[in-house]
């Protein structure tokens, strides 16, 4: 903020020695200032007709239409003394390097802009209900927009600022990792995965949007994955060839006690139900994990406009991504006819071969 408001107050020194050039800068809207202040002093500048000001007399006009000012507090702030500090060149090194000036402003605003939206999304994530996924992903399309807005007031600059500011960053910036997630349903990533360990047949109604990374248990994740993959082989779905599966999957493998807590709890025909309520609460999840990146790249000083925002928006993806998968869902579950169910597991153990046709080892 310190660097920040070094560049307002620059700027607006430029124009009070240089009031000739406002036309010419009319790219940064008021409200590109961090302080309210400043934001009415730039209004009130492009609101007087300097070419029949007197160089001399730029102060007088300045503080007369100042005076007009309808916010008493924000009078109160630009009192002449503080507008001449303005234009005093310790504030304002060079009041040609306006437009330089100018872009930094607007660059961070654009920092700015991107960390309360940051912000926005993770309220919205922590605050919306499991049921209400889908009305809240709805705050992710509004940020992909706010961010397309950015990309626009950015690319109004002069080409010259840009090309002097937009640089790439020097080292790869990634955004610090959360230390806890949001949001999690422990009790229904167990019932699912319980209830299609129970009757396998129910995964055909969710594999279609239910994925591995939805579940936060890493146990219940694996046994999941190792569900999906035997169904679509079409081979038996039973806690020891799920156990068998899971070990072929890179991360960590159910436990015995896990498989044997799934096959006591099982109920059928409730996958489909508290399976969403798993998507949906980890959609709602990766919404505040999004937040939590659009915020950190907002606080990122590397990170020009053009860089920022395209990172803003990959942080965006999963989110979108998910937004799709929960209409998917929400429709009437497809029953998909030209898959074969998985057989059914033996019900006792087969009988040994005779010795003789055992295979060679």
């Amino acid at each position: 903020m310190r660097l920040t408001r070094k560049a307002e107050e620059a700027l607006l020194g430029a124009m009070l020695h240089r009031p000739e050039a406002l036309p010419s800068m009319r790219w940064i809207p008021p409200g590109t200032f961090s302080r309210p202040d400043y934001a009415a002093l730039w209004q009130t500048l492009h609101t007087i007709d300097f070419s029949k000001v007197a160089p001399n007399e730029v102060p007088a006009a300045v503080t007369a239409a100042v005076a007009k000012i309808e916010d008493r507090g924000i009078r109160n702030m630009l009192t002449p003394s503080r507008i001449s500090h303005l234009a005093n060149a310790s504030v304002c090194p060079n009041p040609r390097t306006a437009p330089l000036y100018g872009g930094m402003v607007l660059e961070a605003a654009i920092h700015r802009a991107v960390e309360h939206a940051g912000e926005q999304l993770r309220d919205t994530a922590r605050q919306a209900e499991v049921d209400q996924a889908l009305k809240a992903l709805e705050q992710a399309d509004k940020t992909g927009q706010r961010l397309a807005q950015l990309d626009a007031a950015w690319k109004t600059a002069p080409e010259t600022v840009r090309n002097l500011l937009d640089t790439q960053p020097e080292q790869e910036v990634t955004p610090v990792p959360r230390t806890e997630r949001a949001r999690t349903d422990l009790q229904a990533e167990g019932e699912t995965v319980a209830s299609l360990l129970y009757e396998p047949r129910q995964l055909r109604e969710v594999t279609g949007w239910l994925q591995e990374k939805d579940f936060s248990h890493p146990q219940l994740a694996a046994v999941y994955q190792a569900m999906r993959t035997l169904d679509e082989r079409h081979a038996p779905i039973d806690p020891l060839t799920v156990a068998w599966e899971a070990q072929r999957h890179p991360g960590p493998n159910p436990s015995d006690q896990v498989l044997a807590e799934l096959e006591q709890a099982g109920m059928g025909g409730t996958a489909a139900y508290t399976a969403e309520r798993v998507l949906h609460t980890a959609a709602l999840d990766r919404l505040d994990a999004a937040g939590h990146d659009l915020r950190n790249y907002a606080r990122h000083p590397g990170l020009a406009p053009s860089a920022l925002v395209d990172h803003a928006e990959q942080a965006l993806q999963p989110v979108h991504a998910d937004h799709q998968r929960i209409q998917h869902a929400e429709r009437e579950p497809e029953l998909a006819s030209d898959k074969e169910p998985a057989p059914p597991a033996p019900g006792h153990s087969p009988e040994l071969p005779d010795r003789q046709h055992e295979m060679e080892m």
